[in-house]
Order: C-alpha cells, then sequence, then structure tokens
C-alpha cells in the first residue's frame, strides 16, 4: 500500500512539473503572438492614413530634356505626415531619381492638403514632349506607432 501512495505522488508531481513548462512556454508563443497581431495592426492602420493624389493636370506635365527633369506635384490626401526624403517615382516600369523636392507653402513639413513639387530624372528610357507614360508614385509617412506607412498610385500623364 505504502508503495503504491508514493509512485503516484511522484507522478503527480512530474506531471505538475510538465504542465507548469507547457503553460510557461504557451504563455510565450501567446505574448510573442499577440505582439506580432499589435504590429500587423498598427501597420494596417499607418497605412490606412498614409494616402497622397496627383494635384495638376495630367495632360500637361512639364519635361525639360536638357535638364533631364519633368515636374511632378503630388498632394498630400492623408491623415499623416508624409516624408520628402523617402519618396519613389516609376516611370514606365523603370525607376527614377527625385533630384528636388519642394512643398508648394514653404513649408517644413508635408501634412495633410500640402501639395510637394518633385524634379524627376528618368534614367535609362527615352522620353519626348507629346508622349504619355505612366508614373507610379510611392510615398511613406513619418513614423506612426513606430510603424511608417506606405502608399502607391499610378497615373497616366502627357509631357508638354
Amino acid at each position: 500500500m505504502a508503495d503504491g501512495g508514493t509512485s503516484e505522488l511522484i507522478m503527480l508531481i512530474t506531471g505538475l512539473l510538465v504542465a507548469g513548462i507547457v503553460t510557461t512556454l504557451l504563455v510565450a508563443s501567446w505574448g510573442g503572438l499577440a505582439n506580432s497581431m499589435d504590429t500587423a495592426q498598427n501597420q494596417i492602420e499607418a497605412n490606412s492614413k498614409t494616402k497622397a493624389a496627383f494635384a495638376g493636370d495630367p495632360m500637361q506635365v512639364s519635361w525639360n530634356q536638357s535638364a533631364c527633369h519633368f515636374t511632378l506635384y503630388i498632394q498630400n490626401t492623408g491623415t499623416l505626415e508624409l516624408t520628402t526624403v523617402e519618396l519613389g517615382v516609376i516611370i514606365n516600369g523603370t525607376a527614377s531619381t527625385v533630384n528636388q523636392t519642394r512643398l508648394l507653402s514653404n513649408s517644413s513639413v508635408w501634412i495633410a492638403g500640402e501639395v510637394a513639387e518633385l524634379y524627376v530624372c528618368p534614367s535609362g528610357i527615352t522620353l519626348s514632349a507629346g508622349q504619355e507614360i505612366i508614373v507610379t508614385i510611392l510615398v511613406r509617412s513619418e513614423h506612426y506607432k513606430g510603424i511608417s506607412g506606405q502608399y502607391s498610385f499610378s497615373e497616366v500623364v502627357r509631357l508638354v
């Protein structure tokens, strides 16, 4: 009788130790999963608040062949402040260089409603006045809850 009680007690203690270890692992995994879900939710929220749109007449985009730039006007239509440093421009599928960015209001921050003037130099492609091209703009917001929102849009424009 005494032997049966001792072995049952050992099995009970072993079972409790294993259950404690498994519980600790599950709680740690759940914490990582919850943190990952929180980060994903913040990214979705930042992306939804990051927007921009083409401002101006897309059929009258100024093209200066000798200076290698055409001028684009982009308006911040989202609720987050956009960064003027991290802009991307793709012309007919080819990445281009943004040579200069200037906010038309001479403000230092690109807040909602503000329009930025971009001088873009397409590289590796030949453009001419009267040509219609597809321009894709990629913008990024300043940090929001530790995350930068991203947004892109495309527009068909005609060079003049």
